[in-house]
């Protein structure tokens, strides 16, 4: 009896296969690719229109902002400015300041002039022309710089144009409109917006301060309100507003962020008497965190968007809209970031 034959299994081809691979991996490759280039389409077209932008700017403006009481309360004082308070009532006269620079010198004399004595007890007393030479000498650098330091932090805080040109204080009208007990803005707050070189090499306003500061003179033009400059960009803020022939009230050029904008804004408001309402002028991206801050340092704040270069900036696709998108996710991270972990590289004081 014959055995069965045992069918040997049939070599599959190797070749069909690694062509259908290599055909499953090029489908997917290209539907890779395909997806890929829809992406950059679609962020393309959100990022060069108004849609992105818009849709981040009305949700930050639904964020409900409520003033800090306890904040709140430092400015709604007895004691605010009134239509008959002067300017020398609340700000120093360059007199004064002046009187206090000769006094911190004097008292650096003094010492020395003690110190002196105390290691040459036996010496004759020395001339006149010998002794003020020896308090030229002795006066170092270093102490000159911290005589000049006081001098200029107490000028700053009383609203001066820039250490090395001071405004004259007492040429400075009064101004009634510091007044806690009525229930409109007190003064027209500019937040600075950078600084830029003109062709010549001067440091200036860059164009967003710029545009701020226009939005800001007219403003000041159909309310009377006085303009209070803030940021570190504030003495060269000060310099381009007199170019246009207007003048700000006040300046605070310490704070280096929009946090430090508010906080030391309202630390020199109270100072002031008390601003609780305040018009706040910044680009109006800007506007939600900003508005969100200084109610934190309990200041009501009515926004007046100045606008940004370019604007104002079509829906359809326009490179003007790149820079309201870019914006627009800064301060969403931004904002995002400061409500929920906190406000960081915010100094307490100046």
């Amino acid at each position: 009896m014959s055995q069965p034959e045992i069918s040997k299994p049939t070599e599959v081809s190797s070749a069909p296969a690694k062509k259908r691979h290599g055909r499953l991996f090029l489908h997917g490759f290209g539907k890779m690719v395909a997806w890929l280039i829809l992406l950059i389409v679609i962020l393309t077209l959100l990022s060069t229109t108004s849609f992105l932008s818009d849709f981040i700017l009305k949700n930050l403006n639904k964020i409900d902002i409520k003033v800090n009481p306890i904040a709140a309360a430092s400015h709604q004082t007895s004691v605010a400015i009134s239509d008959d308070a002067s300017a020398s009532d609340v700000n120093e006269t360059k007199d004064q300041v002046q009187s206090k620079t000769l006094l911190l010198t004097s008292t650096k004399q003094n010492a020395i002039l003690a110190n002196s004595k105390e290691l040459t007890p036996d010496k004759k007393p020395q001339s006149k022309t010998d002794l003020a030479k020896e308090l030229s000498h002795a006066r170092t650098l270093d102490e000159k710089r911290k005589i000049q330091q006081l001098a200029d932090e107490s000028i700053l805080e009383k609203g001066a144009d820039h250490p090395e040109t001071k405004i004259d204080l007492t040429n400075l009208p009064p101004q009634p409109v510091l007044d806690g007990s009525k229930n409109t803005a007190q003064a027209i707050v500019v937040l600075g917006g950078g600084l830029t070189r003109d062709d010549q090499g001067n440091i200036i306003p860059n164009i967003f301060s710029q545009l701020r500061l226009l939005q800001a003179i007219s403003q000041h033009q159909a309310t009377q309100l006085p303009i209070f400059l803030s940021g570190v960009e504030a003495p060269y803020m000060q310099a381009w507003l007199k170019s246009k022939g207007v003048t700000a009230q006040w300046l605070e050029a310490r704070s280096m962020n929009t946090c430090e904008n508010a906080r030391f804004s309202a630390l020199m408001l109270q100072k002031l008497g008390g601003a609780p309402r305040v018009e706040l002028v910044t680009d109006e991206w800007h506007i939600p965190r900003a508005r969100w801050l200084f109610a934190m340092n309990g200041i009501e704040t009515v926004a007046v968007p100045a606008p940004l270069p370019g604007d104002p900036a079509p829906w359809w696709p326009d490179a003007r809209n790149l820079t309201h998108t870019r914006r627009a996710l800064h301060e969403l991270v931004a904002f995002t970031r400061d409500r929920w972990f906190g406000v960081v590289g915010c100094r307490e004081v100046p």
